[in-house]
C-alpha cells in the first residue's frame, strides 16, 4: 500500500467552492481495488430502467432511501403511482449520470448530498419546487433551511441528517487495547494493535487527517494538505480495507477492531448488536444532511411533489428514520421517535457538539463547506 502523492493526487481538478483541494482527491487510485467480495461498486443494475411513464414515479438515491418496499407500497396504496427505486453509491455517480442523460435520465426524484445540491444548480440540473404542491414543509425544522448550498431552498429540502465516525467492537478494542476511543487521533495512537477500515471515500478520509492536524476539512493549503497525506500513509499498516460498508460484519466476528462509519451504517449495527458502539470523535468531526429534489427533465413532476410532500409527514419521517438509523429534520418526526432511536445521542447531535465541529458542518456554518459522503449506501 505505498504510493506517491502525486499518484494520489493525480485524477482530479479543482472543483468549485472551498473545498476544491480534497475533492480533487476523489478519484485517487488508493480507493480502486479496495471494496470487499460483494461490495456494490456503483449503481444499482436490478432496477427496471426509467422510463416516461406518467403512472411511475422512478427514484435515484441512496441504497437507504430505495430499498424501503413498506414505504413504497403504501404510497402506491394512496396515490395509484408505483415506485421503482434505483440506486447509486457516490453523489459523483449520480451527477455524471444526469449529466450525460442531458435530463432525459428518465428520474423524478433524487436524493444529492447537500453540498451536491450547489454543483448541481451551478450546471442547470435541477427543477424548482412548487411549494404549493409541498403543505408539509413546515414540518422541517428551521435551522436546516435556507443554507448556503441552496439558499430559499428553491430546489431542495433537507430531509436527513447524519454524521461521520468510529463504529467499534467493545470486547475486541478492550481485550487488545484495553480502554475504548473516544477521538481519532485512537487510530495513531494504537495503530500497531489495531485492524480498521477507513471509508472509501477520499473526501471524508482526507477531511479527517486534516482535522486530527487542527486544520479545516476544506483546507485547500498545500502544506497542510501535504501533511495530513503523510499523516494518513502512517495508518496504513493496520488498515485493512477502504470500504463504505463491507465492514460490518468482519466488526461483527471481531476480524476488524474499529471501522470509520457514516452514521446510518454505525448506528444500526449497534442497534443490532450490543458489543458494537458508534461515537461521534469528541474533538468533532463532519456532520451532513442529505436532501430531496427533483432533476430537470423529470418525466413526473406532479408525482414528485406528492412523494416529497408524502415523505414530509411525520409518520412517514419517522418509518424512514427508524430504518436507515439516520436522524430526521423533520422536528415533528423528532418527537415520535422510537426511543431506542433518542436514546442514541449521535443520531442527533447536540448543539454543543455542532459547535465543536464547526469547521466541517454546513447546515450551521455559513462559511463552511459540507464534507458530505461521497461513498456509502
Amino acid at each position: 500500500m505505498t504510493m506517491e502523492r502525486r499518484h494520489f493526487l493525480r485524477h482530479g481538478a479543482r472543483a468549485a467552492a472551498a473545498c476544491a483541494t480534497t475533492a480533487m482527491l476523489s478519484s485517487c487510485s488508493l480507493f480502486e481495488s479496495t471494496a470487499s467480495p460483494g461490495e456494490p461498486e456503483s449503481e444499482s443494475t436490478d432496477a427496471p430502467q426509467p422510463t416516461g411513464d406518467r403512472n411511475t414515479l422512478f427514484i435515484y438515491g441512496w441504497a437507504t432511501y430505495v430499498d424501503n418496499t413498506e414505504i413504497f407500497d403504501a404510497f402506491t396504496k394512496e396515490t395509484g403511482i408505483r415506485v421503482v427505486g434505483d440506486a447509486y453509491d457516490s453523489n459523483e455517480v449520480m451527477l455524471s449520470k444526469l449529466e450525460a442523460a442531458g435530463g432525459r435520465a428518465g428520474y423524478s426524484i433524487i436524493y444529492p448530498s447537500d453540498y451536491m445540491i450547489e454543483q448541481m444548480r451551478s450546471l442547470d440540473l435541477l427543477v424548482p419546487l412548487n411549494r404549493k404542491l409541498l403543505p408539509d414543509l413546515t414540518n422541517i425544522a428551521p435551522s436546516y433551511l435556507n443554507r448556503p448550498y441552496d439558499p430559499g431552498n428553491r430546489f431542495s429540502l433537507p430531509v436527513s441528517l447524519g454524521s461521520t465516525g468510529i463504529a467499534y467492537n467493545v470486547n475486541a478494542v478492550t481485550s487488545i487495547i484495553g480502554e475504548e476511543p473516544t477521538d481519532w487521533s485512537y487510530l495513531w495512537q494504537h495503530r500497531d494493535k489495531l485492524r480498521m477500515t477507513l471509508l472509501k471515500d477520499v473526501r471524508e478520509v482526507m477531511g479527517m487527517a486534516l482535522h486530527t492536524l487542527g486544520f479545516s476539512y476544506n483546507s485547500e493549503n498545500d502544506d497542510e494538505i501535504n501533511q495530513s497525506f503523510e499523516r494518513l500513509k502512517e495508518l496504513l499498516p493496520a488498515v485493512a480495507n477502504f470500504s463504505t460498508d463491507a465492514w460490518t460484519d468482519l466488526l461483527r466476528a471481531g476480524d476488524l477492531t474499529l471501522a470509520m462509519a457514516f452514521s446510518g451504517d454505525g448506528i444500526r449495527i449497534s442497534r443490532e448488536d450490543p458489543n458494537i458502539k458508534y461515537l461521534l470523535p469528541a474533538s468533532g468531526t463532519s456532520i451532513w444532511t442529505d436532501t430531496i429534489a427533483i432533476p430537470k427533465g423529470a418525466p413526473n413532476i406532479e408525482a414528485s411533489h406528492r412523494w416529497i410532500n408524502y415523505i414530509l409527514r411525520p409518520e412517514i419521517a419517522v418509518s424512514i428514520s427508524d430504518a436507515n438509523s439516520f436522524g430526521t429534520t423533520n422536528r415533528k418526526a423528532k418527537e415520535q421517535l422510537a426511543p431506542d432511536l433518542r436514546a442514541i445521542a449521535a443520531l442527533d447531535p447536540s448543539e454543543a457538539y455542532i459547535q465543536k465541529a464547526k469547521p466541517s458542518v454546513n447546515f450551521l456554518n455559513p462559511h463552511s463547506i459540507s464534507m458530505k459522503p461521497t461513498g456509502r449506501a
